[in-house]
């Protein structure tokens, strides 16, 4: 069974390190429409369609369309219809239909099956194959962003995605969500975004503070993972990378950050299990021990 969380840009390359092919995947899984995490879709449905262009189609889960405080509407089963559009467009899809008559006529598109579903505050099943279960929750970040959690007879991971809580001000207790701590509860594995304090609007980084407080910080995942009794808590999207002096234009208080700067914070949230400051092709085995 290989599932994947979300498909950032050179999602198909570390895949090709695993020896692990597009087509092998059983579903993708998206936690919301940021491109840094939609970014590489069209890339791996691209070469599903140049390599096995008759299918089978791929389940591709992700939130029903939501609307936005400000009146946008963020549309998965959208980008999944349309992420290819620009070469049906340029007619290279034509063209390689052309070439091998039994890929689909209308492209990549054609290879998805989208699942899309209303995320609760409770977990709910959203997929399932065998003895492998997906369920998610609604978290906040943007408008749709969901968490989700696996469930096999080894063991249990979440993937939360950019969760944060839902109250987006500097006037909260914590700043990790609390319907992901409700999804995490007894997980094995929890695998969560993160942002350092060194970037709190009060550092004087200049950082954006409304990306500031839409993401959880290290020693908040910290104290989450120890009341869910995870086994380990891997950092992943880190905000700013380690080894960067700025993140983006703005330049980092005291300097570039280590992996023991996120680890130490995250111990200073009170976890005393197993931290992995997330790189490339990380790998923990379940059942976590």
């Amino acid at each position: 069974m290989k599932l994947q969380f979300d498909v950032g840009r050179g999602t198909t390359m570390r895949l090709s390190q695993l020896g692990v092919f597009p087509a092998q995947l059983d579903a993708v899984f998206l936690t919301h429409m940021h491109s840094d995490h939609t970014e590489g879709f069209d890339d791996l449905i691209w070469l599903r369609w140049m390599f096995n262009g008759e299918g089978p189609k791929l389940d591709t889960i992700c939130s029903a369309d939501a609307l936005s405080e400000s009146g946008v509407t963020v549309s998965c089963r959208n980008f999944t219809a349309h992420f290819a559009d620009a070469f049906l467009y340029s007619g290279e899809i034509g063209q390689r239909h052309s070439e091998i008559a039994s890929r689909t006529a209308g492209g990549p598109a054609d290879l998805i099956h989208t699942i899309t579903f209303a995320p609760r505050d409770d977990p709910e099943l959203v997929w399932s194959r065998g003895d492998v279960k997906v369920s998610a929750v609604r978290s906040t970040h943007i408008a749709g962003h969901v968490s989700y959690r696996v469930d096999t007879p080894a063991g249990s991971v979440v993937i939360a995605g950019d969760a944060a809580n839902d109250n987006l001000t500097p006037q909260r207790s914590s700043s990790t969500s609390a319907e992901v701590e409700k999804l995490a509860k007894g997980a094995d594995i929890i695998v969560h975004s993160v942002i350092h304090p060194i970037l709190a609007p009060e550092k004087g980084s200049g950082y954006f503070p409304h990306a500031y407080y839409r993401q959880s910080t290290a020693g908040d995942l910290g104290a989450m993972a120890r009341r869910d009794g995870a086994k380990y808590l891997v950092l992943t999207h880190l905000i700013p990378a380690v080894g960067a002096e700025r993140q983006g234009p703005f330049q980092l208080p005291g300097g570039a950050l280590t992996e023991a700067d996120y680890a130490k914070a995250v111990r200073d949230g009170g976890f005393t299990g197993n931290v992995v400051v997330g790189t490339d092709l990380a790998t923990i085995r379940v059942p976590a021990e």
